[in-house]
């Protein structure tokens, strides 16, 4: 509740500031909040936080450090809506995150847009690590051995490059253009996620998916690899499942009949299944499948409380200013 109250506090201080005019970070260390402001904000917010604590990003676009600690990191979401006066949190540079051997804190980073890479390099494990409402480029987790982490309700523009040594790493209700390969000894779960293009070296296990390829009917890497586990998945590449072993209640269709036109990645389409294909197309859960379907449907707007509706007076009336705004916090 406290953090609640924080966060809804933080959006009222600067709902009246245009996002190009003013960059807010606010840490909450322990019982202390400190706030930092400018392009530079999230920089000094980082070099003065401790592994485990929260930082919390207005709209507007910030400068990047190199992070060493697990930090649980909130933007204000990644999709603008100039309508109501409501800005994205962008990052204008690459994010890289680097934690220290021994770390034991969970590490969150949600609500951001980004144009550039995140890219993961520990050496040491990185356990319980969630990137969630966020929109990337390119993710990679390059030289990390993953255990426990998971993409949720994300856009990925280009490519995810998960690795070869991931433990129980999932990805779900997620966008994702290109799932680059990897090797066997990882284990990987796609749930009701769209992937543009499926690498036909990438092995995982695909549940209640919507996958294609860029290859052309007929080629031979349009073809997943034999040892993925499919199930409750369509598939919008014909027999683009014909190598694989562990396969089962799969379709094949075509875009324009399941969307209604032909769709690849995009950073706003919501990918709403037609009527029909929903009740024709549905997982193992008995709901439809697809970024909408499961136990997490897709959301974009950030899990903590936003503003989602401002209305300001021009002027003054009786001395006083009125501001009528509406706060909501999604469910987890």
């Amino acid at each position: 509740m406290k953090q609640i109250l924080l966060s809804i506090l933080m959006l009222v201080c600067v709902m009246g500031i245009k996002a190009q005019d003013l960059m807010v970070a606010t840490l909450q260390s322990g019982e202390a909040t400190h706030v930092f402001y400018g392009a530079n904000a999230f920089v000094e917010a980082v070099g003065k936080a401790n592994s485990g604590d929260l930082i919390t990003l207005s709209a507007g676009t910030f400068n990047v450090p190199k992070i060493e600690k697990a930090l649980k990191i909130q933007g204000a979401g990644y999709m603008d809506d100039p309508e109501n006066g409501l800005y994205r949190t962008t990052l204008n540079y690459e994010l890289y995150i680097n934690l220290p051997e021994g770390s034991s804190d969970d590490f969150l980073l949600e609500g951001i847009y980004s144009d550039k890479e995140l890219q993961v390099t520990s050496f040491t494990p990185v356990k319980n690590f969630l990137l969630k409402r966020c929109r990337f480029k390119h993710v990679s987790f390059t030289n990390s051995i993953t255990d426990g982490c998971q993409l949720e309700h994300c856009r990925i523009s280009d490519n995810l490059y998960i690795g070869d040594k991931s433990i129980n790493f999932s990805v779900v209700n997620s966008v994702i253009n290109v799932l680059q390969s990897n090797n066997e000894n990882s284990s990987i779960v796609f749930q009701n996620t769209f992937i543009n293009d499926v690498s036909y070296n990438a092995i995982a296990t695909f549940e209640n998916c919507i996958l294609s390829s860029h290859y052309t009917e007929g080629n031979s890497y349009v073809n997943l690899h034999k040892n993925c586990i499919i199930k409750y998945c369509l598939g919008l590449k014909g027999n683009m499942f014909a190598n694989v072993l562990t396969l089962s209640n799969c379709w094949y269709s075509d875009k324009t009949i399941i969307w209604g036109t032909d769709k690849g990645y995009s950073d706003t389409d919501l990918y709403e299944l037609t009527e029909a294909a929903k009740s024709q197309y549905t997982g193992s859960d008995g709901k439809e499948i697809g970024i909408h379907g499961g136990y997490k449907p897709f959301l974009s707007t950030p899990s903590h409380p936003q503003i989602t509706k401002r209305d300001i007076a021009t002027k003054t009336s009786g001395g006083k200013l009125k501001v009528d705004i509406t706060v909501e916090a999604q469910n987890d």
